[in-house]
């Protein structure tokens, strides 16, 4: 019995020892008994192998990317984001080789690039050129781009600039030389991007999007992608306006992406190529104006009764003559776009004449009896005003009526014909908001307005408040939004059309 126990101490400690010189083995294979210094490689924070020389890798990563370097026009490409290689003192034996590493992260990550992270950040205010640039949830986006040389984005944001400002202009308000106003004109007193933009040094991955030349991201910039340049070959009896139209563009929008063109009455020839892509800028260039202009004053109709005429009759006493007046306005424009308008003064150069037409009141009984003749469509607002946007394409879509401004917050709005109300609501979009059914299919609508005096149900005359002017909904400034729809309500069987008809 005791030998047995003997024989199995024995075989026990001859197992241990065999296991104990194992590992000494192992440990000796693995390890030394002198530390020594080395760079210890990670890659997102899981160590990779240790090197001797953190400088041997960088020069071997870039001797070895000359495709990258041959593509982005660099001299030298730098380690993946994520990869941190720090000194540090190891007993381990084994050192890695800058291919053996470089071999290794090439598999998991892409290379990078020394340059900036631009940071275009939101604006406060809102844009009517801004569209497609917001979250889920309605908040705007911030945008990052790359490029790898600060000046090259700087040299792009200013040709963007000059899309929106002629280069005589641009040059004349740079060098403080621009003409002074005698009569009328205009002066630019600042130029401006409106979104906070931040430069921030970076190594930039190369598989994100870089830019590396100019054009490109003057193009990006203008348009919000980069995309091949959409044509259109003119044909015999095509305008500017025409050829605009028909590709969703205002003439504005036409002339900014076909810059060789002057004027929407500029002429084309058949054959000749122009350029109809939608320009939806990244950046807002805001330019704001001190201008003095003239401006028609339109006449008013005065209805006088006449219990001698019959009922229903009418003559023209005297023809209306409108008059002219002189405005100062302080104007703002966003891409283009006028976004807010302050009068400032006006003065009236030649004053309207009014015309007078009497309205028969005489019934066939003898008596006389009062009535409402429709005659002429009265301007919904007050002098002095200012056309800030016409109806027509804008940005892509339709901008189904006018924007009139000027007369300021809180100014009176009055129905431009008499007629029923039958919406008199408040939108998100239109803000507070009033249609009048004039009867024979027309429509008028009055957007943004600060304030509401008439309800659904209500018969108004042509002339009488219906609201005051404001900037309710989506909207950039204090305005009015003045539609005419035909055939039907907005948007329920109508069709819009520009209300600048009825005047003429």
């Amino acid at each position: 019995m005791g030998k047995v126990i003997k024989q199995g101490i024995i075989y026990t400690l001859s197992i241990a020892l065999a296991i104990t010189i194992m590992v000494f083995v192992n440990f000796a294979d693995r390890y030394e008994l002198t530390p020594k210094k080395v760079y210890k490689v990670y890659l997102d924070g899981k160590a990779v192998g240790n090197i001797k020389n953190k400088q041997e890798l960088e020069d071997y990563i870039n001797q070895e990317q000359t495709e990258l370097k041959l593509k982005y026009g660099v001299d030298k490409v730098y380690v993946p984001s994520g990869v941190d290689i720090k000194k540090c003192t190891t007993y381990e034996k084994k050192v890695l080789s800058a291919e053996e590493v470089h071999n290794i992260i090439t598999e998991e990550k892409p290379f990078t690039l020394k340059g900036y992270k631009i940071t275009i950040n939101p604006s406060e205010e809102t844009s009517t050129s801004e569209k497609d640039k917001s979250t889920d949830n309605g908040e705007k986006k911030k945008i990052v781009i790359n490029v790898l040389d600060k000046d090259m984005f700087d040299k792009a944001v200013k040709s963007v600039v000059k899309a929106f400002v002629s280069l005589e202009d641009y040059n004349n308000f740079k060098n403080d030389t621009q003409t002074e106003i005698k009569d009328t004109g205009k002066l630019i007193e600042d130029i401006y991007i409106a979104q906070n933009i931040t430069e921030k040094p970076a190594y930039i991955s190369t598989d994100e999007e870089i830019f590396t030349d100019e054009k490109t991201l003057t193009k990006y910039l203008l348009f919000g992608a980069v995309k091949d340049d959409k044509y259109y070959t003119v044909q015999e009896g095509d305008t500017i306006e025409s050829i605009s139209y028909a590709n969703k563009l205002a003439t504005a929008e036409f002339l900014i992406v076909n810059p060789e063109f002057t004027s929407e009455t500029n002429l084309l020839s058949p054959g000749q190529q122009v350029k109809v892509g939608l320009i939806n800028p990244i950046i807002n260039v805001i330019v704001e104006k001190h201008e003095v202009f003239d401006q028609e004053s339109r006449y008013q109709t005065i209805q006088e009764e006449d219990p001698n005429m019959a009922l229903g009759t009418e003559k023209v006493v005297t023809e209306g003559q409108n008059g002219t007046d002189r405005l100062t306005a302080k104007i703002k424009y966003d891409n283009g776009d006028t976004s807010n308008v302050v009068v400032v003064s006006s003065e009236s150069i030649k004053p309207p004449v009014d015309r007078v037409v009497k309205i028969g009141t005489r019934s066939y009984s003898g008596s006389t009896t009062p009535v409402v003749v429709s005659g002429n469509w009265g301007w919904p607002t007050v002098s002095p005003y200012y056309v800030s946007s016409p109806y027509g394409y804008r940005w892509g879509r339709v901008h189904e009526g006018i924007d009139i401004a000027g007369s300021g917050s809180g100014s009176p709005i009055f129905a431009s014909q008499a007629g029923t109300v039958v919406s008199s609501i408040s939108h998100w979009s239109v803000g507070i908001n009033v249609v009048i059914n004039h009867g024979n299919g027309y429509y008028t609508t009055y957007a943004h307005l600060s304030s509401k005096l008439v309800g659904v149900g209500a018969t108004v005359q042509k002339g009488q408040q219906i609201g005051t002017m404001g900037s309710t909904g989506r909207s950039t400034g204090t305005h009015l939004h003045f539609g005419l729809f035909i055939g039907g309500e907005p948007y329920h069987g109508g069709h819009s059309a520009d209300p600048m008809q009825l005047f003429r």
